[in-house]
């Protein structure tokens, strides 16, 4: 989720070329939280990595409601409960 917050705050498109990221940015594509072109992998002395770097283009609708929703979620987490009450009161 802390790529997708980067993303977001991002011009785009994005290029990504730090493994670990490009495996996060496969992940968000397969989730259909970003649209990005990925590169092949490749296969050398029985490791499979990627063969260049990451484009991310945008991010979709649901992306961008995903990170919403973890804002309201943060929160609302960081409310006191004297402060739910409060607001309960209302």
């Amino acid at each position: 989720m802390q790529l997708l917050e980067r993303l977001c705050s991002a011009d785009m498109p994005v290029t990504i070329d730090v493994h670990e990221d490009i495996e996060k940015c496969d992940l968000l594509r397969a989730a259909r939280l970003i649209e990005a072109d990925l590169p092949p992998f490749m296969h050398y002395q029985g490791r499979t990595t990627y063969s260049g770097q990451a484009t991310v283009i945008r991010l979709t609708a649901k992306g961008e409601a995903a990170l919403k929703m973890r804002a309201c979620s943060l929160l609302n987490s960081t409310q006191r409960p004297a402060d739910l009450e409060a607001s309960d009161a209302r």
